[in-house]
C-alpha cells in the first residue's frame, strides 16, 4: 500500500491577524493577470505635484478611452487596461496640455509613464513620441517577457512552440517534451522553475488555466505562435492575484485585432536530408523517410471601427515518417530449444525442481544445454512463428533485430478573438482555440506480434480534441471603481486504440483465459514480458485509454482606487473533472486490462546460478510463469471532481514618489476530490478494508481533514533611486496546488489490479496455458469492502496537510540607454514538506 502526504504550513494561526491589518491599513495601481496599468506621476516645472490633472489614456490601435484625475499629491494610476499602444493626455489649467505617445501596456504588468506640465496657454501643447520604458517600477515580483517579435525571429525547433524560448529565462530548466501524443497533443513541454515541482507552473491563456489535468506539470494547449501577442512570466515574489504557482506563473495573450488590417503567412520544411544520420541505424542502411511540414497564417482586424475587431489564426503541422528502432529477437536456435550459445550459463529444467528444507532451490540442467522440441509450451508453440528473424550481423542475443515502419501526425490549431467595446465603461472579447489531432503509430513487429510503439509514445491510433475558451469583460462602475470578470472552459479529449483491440487475441487465439473481457476496453494482445527481450503484444498496462477531462473557471475581481492607494480583491473558483475509461493503475506493479504475463531468468535456473537472457527465454518455452494478473475497471468509466477556490486581497500603496509598497493576502481552500455521487475511497490499513466515502456512515470527505486556514501573504517594495535605477525585494507563500485527483483516481473497488507474482524469484507462479485465475468482483452495494492482499492502494492519512514554496528576491536594475538594462539579484525559493508517496510495504 503507498499512502500520500504532505505537512502542515507555517500560518495558519497568524494569517487572519495579518489579514486583518491589511484590511485597516488607509486605502498607485494594481497589474492584473489578464489586463495591465498605467501609472505616473503629473509634476510642473519645479517638480511639485500637480493635483486634480485629468489624464485621458488611449489605446491607438482601437481607439478606447479611460479618463482619470490626479491625486492631491499629482499621482494616478489607470488599471484594467486591454494590453496595447496607448497615449496619454494631461490637461490642467494654467499649463500647457502634454500628451505621451507609444506608452506600451502588457498583460500582469505595470507601466510607469511621468508627465511634466509646463506653464502656458491651453493652446499650445507638448507632444512626447517615445516613452518606451524599460524598467520595473512598481512591482517586485521577479518576472520576464516574450514579445511577439521574440517569439517569431528567435530560433524554435519544429513544432514551434513557444515554451522553448524558457531555456533563456533565468531559472527555468530546458523545457524537453514529455509523454505520448494522445496525452499531450499540444506537445507541451516540461520543465522547473528554481528547484520546484513541475506541478507547481500555471499556465493562462488569456486569464483561463490551461491544466492538463491528469498531467499536472503539463499545459492542456499551446496556442500557434503566430497567434501570440506576449508571454508574460513571473517566478517569483508572486502578487496576491496569482494563484496555483509556486514555480512559474505563465500568462499568455493572444493577439487581438485593431482599426487597421494586419496579417501573415507562414510556411516550415523539414526533411531526412536536413538531418545528420541517426547513429543507431546499421551500416548501409540510409537515413529513412521524414517529411514535416509546419505552415499557416494570421489575419485580424476591424469589424466596426473603435468598437468590434476580430483576430483569426491557423496553424497546421503534417508529419510523415518511416521510424525506426532497435530491439531483442530470439535467434533461430533459441527458438528450438538450442541454447549451446549461451555464453557459458547453464539452462535448468524446472521440472527437476527440488526445494530444500532451507528454501533453497536446486534443478538438474537440461542436457547439453537443448531444451526437447516436445517440451516447448504449446501456447508458446503458437508465437514463435510470428518473431522476425535477427538481421543485424554480429550481434547474436542482443540488439540484434533493425525494425521500421510508418508513422504519421497530423495537428491543426484554430486561435480566434473577438473584442466588443460598445462603451467607454464595457470593454470585453471572447476567445476561443481549437485543436484537433489524429496520430498511426506501429507496433515494432506489426499488428501480428505487436510490441513496442516504433515512434515511441503509444502504439496505435491516437485521435481527440482540445476545446479552449476565454470569455471576459470589464465594467467602470466609477472612474475610481472597476470590476472585471471572465470564465475560462477547457475540454481534452484524447483517445489512443492500440491494434487489434477488437479482437480477443488472447482468449480466442492463443486460448489463454482469463485474458481480454467483454469490454472494448479489454480488447487485443496481452502483455508479454520476457527479460531482456523485447516486449510483444501489448507493452504498456495504461493501454488503452478514452479521457474526457474539462475544466471551468470563474474569476471576478474588483479595483478600487482611493489616494495613493489602490485596491484590489476577488475571487477564483476553478473546477477540474476527470472522465477516464482507461484500466490503470499508480503505484505499484500491473498488467494490461488484456491480461499481461512476465517471464524471469531464474525460472529455469538453479540456487546461486548465473543468468542470462537464454534462461529468461527458456522460460518462455517451458511456460513458466514468473507473474500474471490483469487490470480489471469495474464501472465501464469513472469520474472525479476537484473543486479549488481562492479570495484575495491586495493594496498597491504608492507611499511616496519614489517608493511604491505592496501588500496582500490570498487564501485557498483546496478540498479532498469526490465521485459524482459520492467522494474517492480510502484504504484503512487496521481492517483492511476500502472505504467507500458519502456512503452509509462514512463521510463524503473520507473522514481526511485538510486546512481551510490555507493563507498566504504576499509583500513587495520597489524603490526608484533616481529616473535610470530601481530597487526591488518582495516575500511570499504559496501552497502547493497539486491535484489528489490524479493518485486517488482509481482504488479498489473502481479498478482491480490484480498483479499475481511468485514469491521466490526461482519458481514459476503458474503455467503459460492456466492464464489468469477468475478474479472475483466486490459488492458494490457496500460501504466496506475487504481488500484482497495481492491488490495495490494509494490512500491519505487522516490529516491531509499541504506543502508549500516560500519564495523571495532582492534586485537592482539599472537602464543603460538605447533600451538596455542591467539587472543583477538574488532569487530564492523553499520549498517545505513536498507531496510524495510513502511505502508501507517496504522493509
Amino acid at each position: 500500500m503507498v499512502r500520500v502526504g504532505i505537512s502542515r504550513g507555517p500560518l495558519q494561526w497568524c494569517a487572519p491577524l495579518i489579514l486583518l491589518m491589511l484590511a485597516l491599513m488607509p486605502v498607485s495601481a494594481v497589474a492584473q493577470i489578464l489586463y495591465g496599468s498605467i501609472v505616473g506621476n503629473v509634476t510642473d516645472s519645479t517638480g511639485a505635484g500637480v493635483p486634480g490633472a485629468t489624464v485621458k489614456v488611449t489605446n491607438m490601435g482601437t481607439g478606447t478611452v479611460r479618463q482619470v484625475s490626479a491625486n492631491e499629491v499629482g499621482a494616478y494610476s489607470v488599471p484594467t487596461l486591454q494590453a496595447g499602444n496607448f497615449s496619454v493626455e494631461v490637461r490642467s489649467d494654467g499649463f500647457r496640455p502634454a500628451e505621451v505617445k507609444n506608452v506600451v501596456v502588457t498583460i500582469n504588468s505595470v507601466t510607469r509613464a511621468n508627465v511634466a506640465l509646463e506653464l502656458g496657454q491651453v493652446t499650445e501643447s507638448i507632444t512626447v513620441t517615445d516613452a518606451a520604458a524599460t524598467l520595473q517600477t512598481d512591482r517586485a515580483e521577479v518576472r520576464a517577457e516574450v514579445s511577439s517579435k521574440q517569439l517569431v525571429n528567435l530560433p524554435v525547433p519544429p513544432g514551434r512552440n513557444y515554451q522553448a524560448l524558457f531555456a533563456t529565462l533565468p531559472g527555468f530548466t530546458t523545457p524537453t517534451n514529455a509523454h505520448s501524443v494522445p496525452s499531450n497533443p499540444s506537445r507541451a513541454l516540461r520543465f522547473n522553475v528554481n528547484g520546484t515541482s513541475g506541478s507547481n507552473n500555471n499556465t493562462r491563456i488569456d486569464g483561463a488555466s490551461s491544466t492538463n489535468i491528469w498531467l499536472p506539470h503539463m499545459t492542456a494547449y499551446v496556442p500557434a505562435l503566430e497567434s501570440i501577442e506576449t508571454v508574460n512570466v513571473v517566478t517569483n515574489s508572486f502578487d496576491a492575484e496569482q494563484g496555483l504557482a509556486g514555480g512559474a506563473a505563465v500568462n499568455v495573450q493572444i493577439k487581438s485585432g485593431t482599426n487597421e488590417v494586419h496579417g501573415s503567412a507562414f510556411e516550415y520544411h523539414n526533411n531526412n536530408r536536413t538531418k545528420a544520420k541517426n547513429f543507431f541505424i546499421p551500416a548501409g542502411e540510409r537515413n529513412p523517410k521524414l517529411v514535416f511540414n509546419n505552415f499557416g497564417g494570421t489575419v485580424g482586424g476591424p469589424i466596426k471601427k473603435n468598437r468590434i475587431f476580430y483576430f483569426l489564426s491557423y496553424d497546421a503541422n503534417f508529419q510523415r515518417q518511416f521510424a525506426t528502432r532497435r530491439g531483442t529477437v530470439p535467434t533461430e536456435e533459441m527458438k528450438m530449444g538450442n541454447m549451446t550459445n549461451s555464453q557459458g550459463r547453464v539452462v535448468y529444467d524446472p521440472d527437476t525442481t527440488v526445494v530444500n528444507p532451507d528454501r533453497t532451490v536446486v534443478r538438474t540442467p537440461f542436457a547439453g544445454n537443448q531444451i526437447p522440441l516436445s517440451r516447448i509450451n504449446p501456447v508458446t508453440a503458437k508465437i514463435l512463428p510470428l518473431w522476425p528473424s535477427a538481421n543485424i550481423p554480429g550481434a547474436i542475443s542482443q540488439n540484434n533485430y533493425f525494425g521500421g515502419a510508418g508513422y504519421s501526425f497530423d495537428r491543426q490549431t484554430l486561435d480566434a478573438k473577438f473584442n466588443f467595446n460598445p462603451t467607454e465603461k464595457f470593454t470585453s472579447f471572447v476567445r476561443y482555440s481549437f485543436l484537433d489531432y489524429d496520430t498511426q503509430n506501429q507496433a515494432f513487429f506489426g499488428d501480428a506480434l505487436g510490441g513496442d510503439p516504433i515512434a515511441g509514445g503509444n502504439v496505435g491510433n491516437g485521435f481527440g480534441l482540445t476545446h479552449s475558451l476565454t470569455l471576459a469583460g470589464t465594467y467602470s462602475i466609477s472612474p475610481t471603481f472597476l470590476m472585471d470578470a471572465y470564465f475560462g472552459y477547457t475540454l481534452m479529449d484524447t483517445n489512443v486504440e492500440q491494434p487489434r483491440l477488437d479482437e480477443n487475441v488472447g482468449l480466442d487465439v492463443l486460448g489463454l483465459p482469463g485474458t481480454n473481457g467483454t469490454r472494448r476496453t479489454e480488447g487485443g494482445w496481452p502483455q508479454v514480458q520476457i527479460a531482456s527481450f523485447s516486449g510483444i503484444g501489448i507493452t504498456n498496462s495504461f493501454m488503452p485509454y478514452f479521457r474526457r477531462d474539462p475544466q471551468y473557471q470563474y474569476v471576478t475581481n474588483f479595483n478600487w482606487t482611493k489616494g495613493s492607494h489602490s485596491i484590489r480583491f476577488g475571487f477564483d473558483f476553478y473546477d477540474q473533472r476527470l472522465n477516464h475509461a482507461q484500466p490503470e493503475f499508480i503505484g505499484g506493479s500491473s498488467f494490461a486490462p488484456s491480461g499481461g504475463f512476465n517471464f524471469n531468468q531464474g525460472n529455469t535456473s538453479s540456487e546461486g546460478a548465473r543468468t542470462n537472457e537464454y534462461n529468461s527465454f527458456a522460460s518462455l518455452l517451458t511456460g513458466n510463469v514468473f507473474a500474471r494478473g490483469k487490470n480489471v475497471l469495474v464501472p465501464d468509466s469513472f469520474q472525479t471532481q476537484t473543486f479549488m477556490s481562492s479570495l484575495y486581497f491586495k493594496d498597491q500603496w504608492q507611499a511616496t514618489r519614489k517608493l511604491s509598497l505592496s501588500l496582500g493576502m490570498r487564501w485557498e481552500y483546496l478540498p479532498m476530490p469526490v465521485r459524482p455521487d459520492r467522494g474517492v475511497e480510502r484504504y484503512n490499513p487496521d481492517t483492511n478494508e476500502m472505504l467507500l466515502c458519502g456512503l452509509g456512515d462514512i463521510p463524503r470527505d473520507c473522514g481526511t481533514s485538510v486546512s481551510s486556514l490555507l493563507f498566504a501573504p504576499r509583500l513587495g517594495l520597489a524603490y526608484r533611486m533616481n529616473d535610470k535605477t530601481v530597487v526591488r525585494a518582495g516575500y511570499g507563500i504559496t501552497y502547493d496546488p497539486y491535484n489528489l485527483a490524479r493518485p486517488l483516481r482509481v482504488n479498489y473497488p473502481i479498478l482491480i489490479p490484480f498483479y499475481d507474482p511468485s514469491p521466490n524469484g526461482l519458481l514459476p507462479i503458474s503455467r503459460f496455458e492456466d492464464g489468469i485465475p477468475n478474479i472475483p468482483l466486490p459488492d458494490a452495494n457496500q460501504n466496506r469492502i475487504p481488500v484482497p492482499v495481492n491488490v495495490n492502494t494509494v490512500f491519505t492519512g487522516d490529516d491531509f496537510d499541504r506543502g508549500y514554496i516560500q519564495s523571495w528576491n532582492f534586485t537592482l536594475q539599472r537602464e543603460l540607454g538605447s533600451g538596455y538594462t542591467f539587472e543583477a539579484g538574488y532569487v530564492a525559493t523553499r520549498s517545505v514538506r513536498q507531496l510524495g508517496y510513502v511505502d508501507l510495504n517496504a522493509g
